[in-house]
């Protein structure tokens, strides 16, 4: 009863937030579109790298209670894996991804946003991890029932001392994080039937596995 009595309160207060922050961004905007200043554009670049900071934030406590922007659907796998490979050679393109699968119309059952925040977070600390260089290996297949999603990354591994900790909501290693995301991409995947581990890889690095139940053909 706490724990709801806390979730509700924790989406009340972001989506306060969200709306002026909105507004921010909005007129952030205008003024750029305005200013013809050249020394200036860099300035815009880094409010609005702030901005976003603070909507993950805001947007991780909003998934945390299970609020969805959308309806629950019919959501392609592929699709979505290759969209966030196409922002990554652009964002960070020292980071090499490649992408293998079993069926490229493989699907599942539920809310695309949801799905979406927990490939967003993997591979965020995936790049993380590899300090924006290095190889990002995206596998999925069916297995029976399930799909089988699994990012290995070339990183440090799983340290020792946080490994059973990971997973605990505010936990974090990070100046700036919340300590929200895994335990967000635990939490979503569970509403989905699902379920998030990540393991230590025999080579080195860190392997995410997300397992979902598939949409029958």
């Amino acid at each position: 009863m706490e724990n709801q009595a806390l979730e509700e309160i924790a989406a009340a207060i972001a989506h306060e937030v969200k709306n002026p922050l909105t507004l921010v961004s909005f007129n952030l905007d205008i003024l750029e579109s305005s200013d013809e200043r050249l020394e200036t554009h860099k300035n815009y670049a880094m409010i609005r790298k702030e901005l976003k900071k603070i909507n993950d934030i805001i947007m991780d406590f909003i998934y945390l209670t299970g609020n969805y922007s959308d309806e629950k659907d019919t959501v392609y796998i592929v699709n979505i894996l290759n969209e966030f490979k196409e922002d990554l050679a652009v964002s960070i393109p020292d980071i090499n991804v490649s992408i293998t699968y079993d069926c490229k119309n493989m699907a599942i059952y539920g809310y695309e946003s949801g799905i979406r925040t927990i490939f967003g977070n993997i591979i965020k600390n995936a790049a993380e991890a590899m300090n924006f260089a290095g190889e990002l290996q995206i596998k999925a297949g069916k297995i029976e029932n399930r799909i089988n999603i699994s990012f290995k990354d070339s990183g440090t591994g799983l340290d020792e001392k946080v490994r059973d900790k990971i997973f605990k909501e505010q936990f974090t290693t990070k100046p700036m994080g919340s300590g929200l995301g895994l335990s967000i991409c635990k939490k979503i995947a569970g509403e989905h039937n699902g379920d998030f581990t990540l393991v230590e890889s025999p080579d080195g690095g860190c392997v995410a596995i997300v397992e979902l139940p598939v949409v029958n053909d």
